[in-house]
């Protein structure tokens, strides 16, 4: 879908087949993007996951900001239809790729191996089990001929044959929806759309600001422009992956070598000490039009909770819900980027009316109040997740 969403893209007519395109397009688009960190969750177990999740937020990120880049220069040379063809040659290749690349990653392992090594029962009786595989210690070995079969082996879970395929396929697309009941999904879902609005808005209002006088940014000015963006995320990954790995085996080892899926969250103070300042930047200088390589600062220092933030929450819901891991990373990538969505909607009536400077300082205090609910979450998680976890 995402394919031939591009291809249509390139070929377009005029605006309404265009707009369809892009929205057929993105059909395809945030299945793909829901699916990444479900593989993730599949893939790595909880000591290096957050290393693995600030990996694909980079990815996810840096590539949104590095596109801008290429198509400034793109279009400038060729046109717009030609950065719409380059996406569908890089698409097609990944297809190709993911086929050949990229195996079913369905794992179930027995309940009684996730929990062997390490629980923990809290007040409420809530068993606290980072996911371990009872073949941990041991040195995988690659078995060519059940990979390359394994490719195109194609099989539905346990849980799909025991409840029957059709009854499993609805009650895997309600699930989602009851999820945001639970505060921890909510929180993520909210705290990652409002990082990720905040960059939104600065690129939706980047051609308004740095066209007219005194900055005349071309298109391929403005893309490089977004380059500060993906400076910001690459700096920030080191602080987002291994470190909060490495804070969550320290809260472990001082709780008696048991793991809480809080343990990530103290990793969000970096975040909320550092990034929405990045907006404060920004607007202040903007406003004051002052040189561009100011309001870059100040992008850049932003763009970094897109790595921190996700690789922190993502990990939390994760740990917290294993069983549900798939279908609630669905929920909150989808819920961010509508929280995104109406922030970078409303971004043209909200500088009208308030002004720049003052924007983008409202759009820094709502960041820290967002991320400022990881604390109740840190406090009251174990209580609200030994609640939640009897209803799902």
């Amino acid at each position: 879908m995402f394919l031939c969403g591009v291809i249509w893209s390139a070929v377009a007519k005029d605006y309404n087949s265009l707009l369809g395109s892009r929205v057929f397009a993105s059909f395809g688009y945030g299945s793909i993007e829901s699916l990444g960190p479900s593989i993730l969750a599949d893939m790595f177990y909880e000591r290096n996951y957050s290393s693995a999740m600030a990996v694909y937020a980079a990815a996810l990120s840096g590539g949104s900001q590095i596109g801008p880049l290429i198509a400034g220069y793109l279009i400038q040379a060729k046109g717009w239809r030609w950065f719409f063809i380059l996406c569908a040659i890089i698409a097609a290749f990944n297809l190709v790729t993911t086929i050949f690349l990229l195996p079913e990653t369905l794992y179930e392992p027995d309940e009684e191996s996730q929990i062997a090594d390490d629980f923990e029962k809290d007040g409420n009786s809530h068993i606290e089990a980072a996911r371990t595989s009872s073949h941990a210690g041991q040195r995988a070995q690659m078995d060519y001929k059940s990979y390359w079969s394994g490719l195109f082996t194609f099989r539905i879970s346990k849980e799909a044959r025991h409840r029957g395929l059709l009854k499993h396929i609805l009650y895997q697309f309600v699930l989602p929806f009851p999820l945001l009941l639970i505060p921890g999904v909510l929180i993520a879902s909210i705290m990652y759309g409002v990082v990720l609005g905040g960059i939104v808005i600065i690129s939706t209002l980047a051609p308004q600001i740095f066209s007219p006088p005194p900055y005349l940014f071309s298109s391929a000015d403005l893309g490089l422009f977004t380059l500060s963006s993906f400076v910001g995320i690459i700096i920030a990954w080191p602080i987002a992956g291994p470190l909060t790995d490495m804070l969550s085996r320290w809260l472990r080892k001082r709780n008696g070598n048991f793991h809480k899926p809080e343990h990530r969250l103290p990793a969000l103070l970096f975040p909320f000490v550092v990034c929405p300042i990045g907006l404060v930047v920004f607007g202040y200088t903007v406003a004051q039009q002052q040189n561009y390589v100011r309001p870059a600062v100040g992008q850049a220092i932003t763009a970094a909770s897109l790595t921190l933030v996700p690789s922190v929450m993502l990990s939390y819901v994760v740990d917290s819900y294993p069983r549900i891991s798939g279908e609630a990373l669905v929920l909150v990538n989808a819920s961010k980027n509508v929280v995104a969505f109406g922030l970078s909607k409303g971004a043209y009536s909200w500088m009208a009316k308030e002004g720049i400077a003052k924007m983008f300082y409202e759009m820094a205090g709502i960041q820290w109040a967002v991320i400022f609910l990881a604390l109740p979450l840190y406090i009251f998680g174990p209580r609200v997740r030994a609640k939640t976890d009897k209803l799902f």
